[in-house]
């Protein structure tokens, strides 16, 4: 894991560089890529997922990992270059059913809606992201640890995974021509975090597009963003835009259910009405919450 960490003290002041690089670029522009009090909100929910990260988050990661790694019978070599291969594509394809159940579903949209809450798209909101998914995202990576890839090498190629995320936020890079047949770019990222109807539900891929393309949920970026929540928060506080989603899917399942209905309900696509005798189908950005819900 020490090349993780070692990776990760390059990295980190590079990505608060490109941030400040970027915003200093827009305000020179004055074209509203970033406002103070939002990037504020981005800013201190990233410090907050680092430091629970360091504190526990990390280790849960690591040690579920570990343990699926355990139950395998097979063992891949770290010095073939077959296993980097297999290890990057399998990171790349878990990665994109992790994100796409992220939205898909009311129990996981009611944390990964965190990074979507911003109604700006920059470098900054690259990595605002729920302080307690790490808790759960793991199990989407232990098919690689019981398939006997090493856990050390799926670390690291999710470090690897993560940092081409981030350079994929930000509005100043148009589209890139040939690589947008199977690189996930910023164009498509954009589109990913658009409110628009037609925008909703699409590019989940991370590395790669051609899941998307494969699993028909690849849209181009065809015409102008609007970024954020169908229904937006309109709150940078970073407590509140941890809690909003949670409290919001707690205000959905108050409503009038079975104990069945309610649980069935978390695995439901966000949206979808809690009961079959709710009729009444509210147009959410993905996100399952009535106007009744905290905001």
């Amino acid at each position: 894991m020490q090349m993780t960490d070692d990776v990760l003290k390059i990295i980190t002041p590079i990505s608060v560089g490109l941030v400040v690089v970027e915003a200093a670029y827009s305000y020179k522009k004055r074209d509203g890529s970033y406002e103070a009090k939002d990037t504020f909100g981005s800013l201190v929910t990233t410090l907050g997922y680092q430091g629970f990260r360091k504190l526990a988050l990390a280790s849960i990661f690591i040690s579920g990992l570990l343990w699926a790694e355990s139950l395998s019978p097979f063992a891949w070599s770290a010095s073939s270059p077959w296993t980097w291969v297999a290890c990057f594509f399998l990171v790349d394809f878990f990665y994109y059913w992790d994100h796409r159940l992220g939205h898909e579903t009311n129990i996981l949209w009611a944390f990964h809606n965190i990074h979507h809450s911003s109604e700006k798209f920059n470098l900054a909101v690259a990595s605002r992201l729920s302080w307690v998914e790490e808790l759960y995202r793991w199990i989407f990576l232990a098919p690689l640890a019981l398939l006997g890839i090493p856990v050390p090498m799926i670390v690291f190629m999710k470090l690897l995974h993560r940092i081409y995320q981030v350079p994929i936020h930000t509005n100043y890079i148009c589209k890139l021509g040939w690589l947008e047949y199977f690189m996930a770019t910023p164009s498509q990222h954009r589109v990913h975090h658009g409110r628009n109807e037609h925008y909703l539900d699409k590019n989940y891929g991370g590395v790669l597009c051609i899941w998307d393309r494969l699993f028909n949920t690849f849209e181009p970026e065809d015409a102008p963003v609007e970024y954020g929540l169908v229904k937006q928060i309109h709150t940078t506080n970073p407590i509140k835009i941890q809690l909003i989603g949670p409290q919001r899917l707690w205000a959905e399942l108050q409503q009038p259910s079975t104990g069945w209905e309610k649980f069935s309900y978390l695995f439901k696509k966000p949206g979808s009405p809690l009961t079959e005798s709710i009729h009444e189908m509210h147009v959410e950005e993905t996100v399952p919450l009535s106007e009744s819900a905290v905001s």
